[in-house]
């Protein structure tokens, strides 16, 4: 079975429309609903099974090392337009928060050269949606073509889970591109909380220099609270590090006993 697992640099990063997109507009037999752990195996056998969850980036180097059969999808976004983003679950409140970006983006890094690791730029993705899709079937051959990217608000057919992260099945727009510049003071608050980006900006092609910071300087920041926390106690990263690596070397034993 090939896998597609769809990982991002952060939650609402876009990953959720990709899933939807892949499994609408391909050929592809076997799918979860909304987010699913790497770690978690489908009931049946498929020829090709997608599934996706955000924080999977933080575990995806050492399978990609052992498993020829997994290629991963991960969506880049402009951590700006993250942090002021959104979630249908609850609409009053900022979702995520630059640590998430952060820790996602020094991950990926690790794997960005693999040859079965696609980095999808979310900007490209809803301005050039059947353009992107080309760029994934030269990458990924075995491919099939059902529909255009263009068209999957036609035929889709999201989980109530999905839904409420899209917030809604409607066509792909770029509307939330650089919506940042309407949440200044919650960006601002997000810097001095987390430090700066602008480095990192530049980096992945969002800006040229840290002029946009002229912007932000003088904002007074809003300091309201993000869905998730902006910081973790260090005994949880010990938790969650040792979690990943159980996961890992299970996965990497399930995989041995399946060539057996």
């Amino acid at each position: 079975m090939k896998r597609i697992h769809i990982v991002g640099c952060s939650p609402r990063s876009g990953t959720t429309l990709m899933l939807e997109l892949m499994v609408s507009c391909f050929e592809i037999d076997g799918f979860s609903e909304h987010e699913m752990t790497i770690f978690s195996y489908p009931k049946q056998d498929f020829k090709v099974f997608c599934s996706k969850q955000p924080r999977d980036i933080l575990c995806i180097p050492p399978l990609l090392a052992i498993d020829p059969n997994l290629w991963i999808i991960y969506l880049l976004r402009d951590p700006r337009d993250i942090v002021v983003s959104r979630h249908g679950e609850n609409s009053k409140l900022y979702w995520t928060n630059l640590r998430h970006w952060k820790s996602y983006t020094r991950a990926a890094r690790r794997v960005m050269n693999h040859p079965h690791f696609l980095t999808v730029r979310y900007e490209n993705l809803v301005k050039n949606p059947n353009k992107v899709q080309q760029e994934l079937m030269a990458k990924l051959p075995f491919l099939k073509k059902r529909a255009n990217f263009s068209d999957y608000d036609k035929i889709a057919r999201p989980s109530q889970k999905s839904l409420n992260a899209l917030g809604g099945l409607r066509p792909i727009a770029t509307n939330s591109i650089g919506i940042w510049h309407q949440h200044k003071p919650r960006l601002a608050a997000q810097l001095e909380l987390h430090g700066s980006i602008a480095e990192e900006l530049i980096e992945f092609g969002y800006e040229t220099d840290d002029a946009w910071l002229s912007q932000i300087n003088q904002v007074q920041p809003d300091n309201g609270v993000s869905r998730w926390p902006e910081h973790l106690p260090p005994w949880t990263y010990t938790i969650q590090v040792l979690r990943d690596y159980r996961n890992i070397v299970r996965y990497a034993l399930e995989l041995w006993l399946s060539k057996k």
